[in-house]
């Protein structure tokens, strides 16, 4: 994948306990910090079984700032656990 051509935007990928997508956005990276998503209600994670979030965050150049997952309970639509790794190789996760 050629990132250099994702600037200022956030690429989010979600998957089912099975594997399969059931969720994808791309959009600003403002509006990913300010807005709301659809894992931020325990009913938009049960309605998808929406169980993992990949994400992508791009700045205006291109570069990639940041990679992150994280793993929702499905029981209860909370966050469980996850990681993030940032553009100056720090790394941080959040164990279950």
């Amino acid at each position: 994948m050629d990132y250099r051509q994702l600037k200022d935007c956030a690429l989010l990928i979600g998957y089912n306990p099975e594997g399969l997508c059931v969720y994808t956005a791309k959009l600003p990276l403002a509006d990913y910090w300010d807005g709301d998503h659809i894992w931020d209600t325990d009913t938009g994670i049960q309605d998808l079984r929406l169980q993992r979030i990949h994400g992508y965050l791009f700045e205006s150049s291109g570069e990639l700032i940041q990679e992150f997952e994280s793993i929702f309970d499905l029981a209860t639509g909370i966050y469980k656990s996850g990681w993030a790794r940032h553009s100056d190789g720090t790394y941080r996760e959040d164990a279950a």
